[in-house]
Order: C-alpha cells, then sequence, then structure tokens
C-alpha cells in the first residue's frame, strides 16, 4: 500500500489529517506510527448531546478501520483506542502528540499541546503504530506562537507561565478555545457556547 492511498483512504472514512513517522525510538517492534487527526468541530456538527461519546466512537473507529485495513495488507499493527486510553494509559502510553509533531501535523506551542495549522489545538489524535515500511513525512515550517501569548493570558492558575505547571493545571481546556490559530475559530467559539464540551468531560 502506497503512503497516497492510506490517507485517501483514511480522509474517505473521516479523518480530517493524516500523518506518518517513524516510531522505533518509542516502539522497537514497530517501523511506522500511523497518526490520525479529527476535528472537534467535526464532531460538534454531529450535534448529539452525548459528545463524548460521538467522539470516542469516531476515533476507534478510525483507528480499528486502519488497523484492519494494514492487517489486510499483510502488517502487523497495534493501537490503543482513543475511549480506552485514560484507563490504560500507565500500561499502553502513546505518546500522540510528539508523534503527531514528528509527522508535520503541527507544533508544539505554549500551552504545550499540538497546534495544527487548520485546526488550532481544537484536534482529536488516535494512532495505529504498525510494521509498514513509509517514509515519514516532513517536519512542519510553521510558528504561530512566536509573538502570541494568547492561552498563557487566558490560563486562570498560571499553569502555562513560563513551562507546564501540572500540578496547577485544572484541565479547564480555556487554551484549548482560546488559541487563535486555525480557520475554525470562529464557529468554535459558537459550538462551545451551546453544546457539551468534548474537553471538560475527560
Amino acid at each position: 500500500m502506497q503512503q497516497s492511498e492510506l490517507k485517501e483512504a483514511l480522509k474517505r472514512e473521516g479523518a480530517d489529517l493524516v500523518g506518518i513517522t517513524t516510531c522505533k525510538e518509542y516502539f522497537p517492534e514497530y517501523t511506522t506510527a500511523v497518526i490520525i487527526g479529527v476535528s472537534a468541530l467535526r464532531i460538534y456538527h454531529l450535534k448529539r448531546k452525548d459528545t463524548v461519546q460521538a467522539m470516542n466512537e469516531i476515533m476507534d473507529y478510525l483507528n480499528v478501520y486502519t488497523r484492519q485495513l494494514l492487517i489486510t495488507e499483510g502488517f502487523g499493527t497495534w493501537g490503543s483506542l482513543f475511549s480506552q486510553e485514560e484507563f490504560s494509559r500507565s500500561r499502553n502510553y502513546v505518546p500522540h502528540r510528539e508523534l503527531a509533531l514528528r509527522a508535520g501535523l503541527g507544533v508544539i506551542g505554549k500551552n504545550f499541546l499540538l497546534i495544527t495549522p487548520q485546526f488550532g489545538t481544537r484536534i482529536q489524535l488516535t494512532t495505529v503504530l504498525a510494521t509498514i515500511p513509509l517514509l515519514p513525512d516532513p517536519l512542519l515550517s510553521f510558528d504561530p506562537c512566536k509573538t502570541c501569548t494568547t492561552c498563557v493570558d487566558h490560563c486562570p492558575t498560571g499553569a502555562l507561565k513560563d513551562c507546564f505547571h501540572q500540578e496547577l493545571c485544572t484541565r479547564c481546556y480555556r487554551c484549548v478555545l482560546a488559541c487563535p490559530v486555525g480557520g475554525d475559530f470562529h464557529e468554535m467559539q459558537l459550538c462551545a457556547e451551546t453544546i457539551p464540551s468534548i474537553w471538560t468531560a475527560r
């Protein structure tokens, strides 16, 4: 399977972003990491009251679909389900943010989250590890945070003031909604006011 074929197949199934990178430094038994991103706005557009469940269903479907596609091609795969990661992080941790950075999907912002050109920080990620040999995508040349301090200014506890102070973070996700990067910014503000959040419930 060609890299372009894999990406096109995933986008037909609902992925907004797909990146490829190597992962042997993290998982020596696998060759490639396929990082799949879905815009939070796409999830909000479903207008379901169970927003978190909708998000879990979409991300888990894309993860399982990718694994099945690659298994059919004869490759080994593994990927923890998005819906289960909160419960299995100590055993099955996948560094989605770091792999997404390496796959050219975005950069790490001042809020220490992945920032993509298309959706800012408002992106959900799932990763599939595989034995398929694919070339890594190039790193992204993109620096939206150079003169911006919006996320730092919106943090109510000072958790972002010089580095990430995990002990101060309350997971309010104001930094996520406040990030002005991405074409979804204004519409996301309206959705966040009327639809149950997919962040505060996690």
